[in-house]
């Protein structure tokens, strides 16, 4: 997984956090909070995943991406202005 391949996206309206990896390998997906509890986590084939952030208060969150033993993080703020 290049860094071209992977997307991480947080869509504020939906509340949402959307990630994009290659499809067919195992990928194992974690949202974390700032002291490092996992909060959400899943592992599947799909190349499309998605964390709700709703019900969660505002603060800094990180994405964990692991496919095929490369690891991708990504800070996501959430405000609810």
């Amino acid at each position: 997984m290049t860094k071209d391949e992977l997307v991480i996206f947080y869509n504020e309206p939906d509340e949402k956090v959307y990630v994009k990896v290659p499809a067919g390998l195992e990928t194992h997906y974690q949202l974390s909070n700032l002291s490092g509890k996992i909060l959400q986590e899943a592992v599947h084939e799909k190349a499309l995943h998605d964390f709700d952030l709703s019900g969660l208060p505002e603060g800094i969150y990180f994405v964990i991406v692991n496919q095929d033993d490369v690891i991708r993080s990504k800070k996501i703020i959430r405000n609810l202005d």
